[in-house]
């Protein structure tokens, strides 16, 4: 089978193509020729996401060269549900990206397509990779092509700092991933994922793996934007385009957090099985914490795409909560959690595609009213605001039911209260988005508009520029409808959690022992929890636009979005800092409880 290959291969090889004949091709057939690519591996990631469901873990060995005496001799593709859920949801993101961006763009060369499938390819290899260093690299091909997309539109107004804040964040977070890597190599002399975590099985815990450990999860929670290492986000997407936005804020944050239950379990579990009550109580701070502060970013937000970006940064820690837990049934509610999301995310940066091509600006007070016209648009952004709320059956609620569920039975009874809040106040802020410049409610601008994406205003809205945001947005409520949606997941968190069935199937050729669970029920309090949250959030919106007297309170209580609104000046020095502040506590954590 040598349908793995095919994600990363072919949009490489495409990529060549349209930069060699950057000269001679004709916009129309370099967009086409990547359409077809990046729809050609949406294609094999799906035969890859049915074929996981029977076969749970697939390895493909580059060169014909399969382990011997237990010891990986080449580089290998691990392949399992939830990696393969996530190729099929980037491809997704970039073929929708890829239309609309043909007809956003007033001239996009192929250059552009070029680098957005070597993008892809970064992603998709990222999701399959069994082997460290070749996890690094894909990481840091990701981080090149993300920066070059977000510098490529040569008319967008947005100072340089925010395009450098992504790349030193990420080249950073890279830095760490490969001390750790090299940590790891130095005490297992292995970099294949199976084999380092066997080898570390058989050692006692020391300084040495703690640091190793400290230092790749920092690295991966940065990719993921957790807080206090989240800053680079926000101020990527203000620079990016809007069909770039879709792809990175869509998908980055899944991607970090995969990585980071990848490493985990392949390679540390069996080393610090130990001390998971010590670890899951930090990452459950870690995400609580991103969770609440990255809601009241969002609703605090008069710019678009910085109200989507928090947006993720608070969705980005309620999917951190359910790897914490460290249960089968959390992590099986992530990784649904994470499929909704993504399609979501993706949808709701595509219709503000929409805004900006027709309004050319996404200052929410300097657009009051102005968009009455656009009612579809409206439409999308309001199923967007649903989704955000988690309301049945968008794939967010199915993961919240889970998350929620292992978190009673782990003795958190305060976790569904922080998914709940962020839940609010993200779906909040994207009413009071639809209020405002949809139906003109609310007080609008009495100063000059934030920076703005510099493209001209068009009379009229593509087709494909609607297409691309309603397609995502339906499929996120589909996901949710998929047969044995929640028992297929857990049953998938089973075998990423199962170290040692991971390592056999991997060096030793054996077939996984099928393992069989049944679907989760929702019940009427989940019911009843997303309506309430639905319900609160239309009511926190609407008084925030049209009462006087709410407004007034609602000032009386800024004390904490101030300073927090004061730490995110977009000041790379400060991110730094912050990034200092975060890689501390874990280097803290790490020497106190895990050596």
């Amino acid at each position: 089978m040598y349908t793995p290959v095919i994600p990363v291969a072919l949009p490489l090889l495409v990529a060549a193509l349209l930069a060699a004949l950057n000269r001679v091709l004709p916009r129309w057939l370099a967009s086409l020729l990547a359409i077809v690519a990046a729809a050609a591996v949406a294609f094999a990631a799906l035969s890859m996401v049915i074929f996981s469901r029977d076969a749970p873990i697939f390895v493909y060995w580059f060169g014909d060269l399969p382990p011997a005496a237990g010891a990986a001799r080449g580089i290998g593709f691990v392949i399992d549900n939830s990696g393969a859920m996530l190729v099929l949801l980037s491809s997704l993101l970039v073929t929708f990206s890829l239309v609309l961006s043909y007809r956003y763009f007033d001239s996009v060369g192929p250059i552009f397509q070029a680098l957005m499938l070597v993008l892809l390819a970064a992603m998709n290899g990222f999701s399959q990779s069994g082997d460290l260093f070749n996890l690094f690299v894909f990481y840091e091909l990701m981080t090149a092509a993300a920066i070059s997309l977000s510098v490529y539109h040569p008319d967008c107004g947005v100072p340089l700092k925010n395009v450098l804040h992504l790349g030193i964040a990420n080249v950073t977070g890279a830095t760490l991933v490969l001390a750790g890597i090299a940590l790891v190599y130095l005490r297992t002399g292995a970099v294949n994922m199976a084999q380092a975590g066997r080898a570390l099985a058989s050692m006692p815990s020391d300084s040495l793996i703690a640091v190793a450990f400290a230092l790749m999860m920092c690295g991966f929670l940065m990719k993921a934007a957790i807080a206090p290492f989240h800053f680079w986000l926000p101020e990527a997407l203000v620079a990016a385009p809007a069909p770039v936005c879709a792809v990175i804020g869509g998908i980055m944050a899944e991607l970090g957090i995969y990585g980071a239950v990848r490493v985990y379990w392949a390679v540390f579990s069996g080393v610090l099985a130990p001390h998971s009550n010590e670890l899951r109580n930090l990452l459950v701070a870690f995400a609580a914490a991103t969770a609440i502060l990255g809601a009241l970013a969002s609703y605090m937000q008069r710019h678009l795409k910085k109200l989507l970006a928090f947006s993720i940064v608070s969705h980005s820690g309620v999917m951190l909560l359910g790897v914490a837990l460290l249960t089968p049934e959390a992590l099986a509610g992530a990784s649904i959690y994470m499929m909704g999301h993504a399609l979501l995310t993706g949808g709701l940066f595509l219709a503000a595609a929409i805004v900006v091509h027709r309004l050319g600006v996404m200052d929410e007070l300097h657009l009051l009213g102005r968009a009455r016209h656009m009612r579809y648009a409206g439409l999308l952004f309001f199923v967007g605001a649903i989704g955000l709320a988690g309301l049945p059956p968008f794939g967010i609620f199915w993961g919240d039911v889970m998350m929620d569920g292992a978190a009673h039975r782990l003795g958190y009874y305060w976790i569904p209260w922080v998914t709940f809040l962020a839940a609010v106040l993200t779906s909040a802020a994207v009413f009071r988005f639809c209020g405002r410049v949809f139906f003109g409610w609310g007080p609008g601008a009495d100063s000059e508009p934030l920076p703005v994406e510099a493209i001209k205003q068009h009379s009229g809205t593509p087709f494909e520029l609607y297409a691309g945001a309603t397609l995502l947005l339906i499929a996120g409520l589909a996901t949710g409808l998929a047969p044995r949606l929640t028992g297929a997941a857990e049953s998938a968190a089973l075998y990423v959690q199962n170290r040692e069935a991971y390592a056999q199937r991997v060096l030793d050729n054996l077939a996984p022992f099928p393992v069989a669970v049944h679907d989760v029920p929702a019940g009427p309090i989940d019911i009843l929890r997303c309506l309430a949250a639905l319900l609160i959030a239309a009511f926190v919106a609407r008084q925030t636009l049209c009462s006087p007297t709410f407004r007034r309170a609602f000032g009386r209580l800024r004390a904490l979005p101030r300073a927090l609104h004061a730490s995110h000046a977009g000041e790379i020095g400060e991110s730094i800092a912050w990034l200092s502040v975060g890689l501390a506590i874990f280097m803290g954590f790490a020497f106190v409880c895990l050596r």
